[in-house]
């Protein structure tokens, strides 16, 4: 699924940090790891089951990076993701893109949208927290229900909606 596709789906999706700060209302929310994946957790299961998504560029990382952030996650995190990103690429690629992994235009670049599980959203809440990985998670649907959280140092969590 291109960015495009996933704005259609109800997404605020913007790729330059100002532009979502000259378009949309916005205010920081600071949690650690774990508030922050209860936090979103509850949020998606909540008001939002198959409506979530998140941006997770572990894969784009060169490898001495990705051992670096693969060092805050326990090995079920890793596990994980190496499964998914067996899946990136090839034949392995079309059978994680037919489960449901949305992939961006950038995705030779390493850009992919994931819908939010809940094992992902325990990695990049951790890897956030570490602040190892930023990653934004997207709440799609109608015009004032939607929101975007971009990850962000200090443990902050910049929160974009429609007013």
């Amino acid at each position: 699924m291109t960015t495009e596709q996933l704005i259609a789906e109800g997404a605020i999706y913007f790729s330059q940090l100002k532009t979502g700060l000259s378009q949309y209302r916005h205010k920081t929310v600071v949690m650690d790891g774990e508030q922050a994946y209860r936090f979103f957790l509850e949020k998606q299961q909540q008001e939002y089951p198959k409506k979530a998504y998140a941006d997770f560029y572990y894969f784009s990382l060169p490898p001495e990076a990705r051992q670096k952030a693969g060092s805050v996650l326990g090995k079920e995190e890793l596990l994980y993701l190496e499964g998914l990103g067996e899946g990136i690429g090839g034949q392995k690629g079309q059978q994680l893109f037919q489960k449901g992994s949305l992939m961006a235009p950038e995705a030779g670049k390493g850009e992919i949208i994931f819908p939010l599980e809940e094992k992902l959203l325990r990695a990049v809440t951790k890897l956030n927290q570490a602040e190892m990985l930023f990653s934004t998670i997207y709440f799609t649907g109608e015009k004032g229900r939607r929101s975007t959280w971009w990850g962000n140092y200090g443990r902050e969590y910049l929160v974009f909606w429609e007013g």
